[in-house]
């Protein structure tokens, strides 16, 4: 399912006696892509209005894994290491487990062991990680607060509109 729509919302008002007569058109779509979806978007770093492709850089920790920013993971596109100038080494794609919700990359090797370099070697924002994340559908819960929070915005114009009541 996508996001709520304009209807999904107006029925959860009726609740409140507001109807589609009392919004101009388009407002309750307006106040939902333009202000709640970012909103809750900025607070959960997360992208529910579809896929997005993030670039990051990161410190590399000296273990065979890193937490990345952003979930949940829908494709891990690029590894680079960033030695300096234009000097890039990219990794090899293979040797890393991505663990898609939870938004964790992990070296299937264990370089301890194996005595090689750790995967994810230490340094200040020494990787470069190209990956696509956010939801295709948006979560029945997600939906189900938007619907909540363009419903109280809603009420709020009306109430500041007709002095309260």
């Amino acid at each position: 399912m996508s996001l709520p729509t304009e209807s999904e919302i107006l029925t959860f008002l009726e609740g409140y006696c507001v109807e589609a007569s009392d919004f101009s058109t388009g407002w309750l779509e307006k106040r939902r892509d333009y202000f709640v979806v970012p909103f809750i978007e900025k607070i959960t770093r997360q992208h529910f209005s579809g896929t997005q492709q993030v670039v990051e850089y990161y410190s590399g920790n000296g273990k065979n894994y890193l937490i990345l920013n952003r979930k949940p993971i829908v494709s891990l596109d690029e590894i680079r290491y960033v030695l300096g100038g234009s000097n890039f080494t990219i990794l090899n794609l293979q040797n890393i487990e991505v663990i898609l919700a939870e938004g964790i990359l992990k070296a299937k090797r264990n370089y301890e062991e194996a005595y090689y370099l750790p995967v994810f070697a230490k340094g200040d924002y020494n990787i470069k990680i190209t990956y696509t994340c956010g939801y295709i559908t948006c979560p029945d819960p997600v939906r189900e607060a938007i619907i909540y929070l363009v419903s109280e915005q809603a009420l709020g114009f009306l109430g500041a509109r007709t002095g309260g009541g």
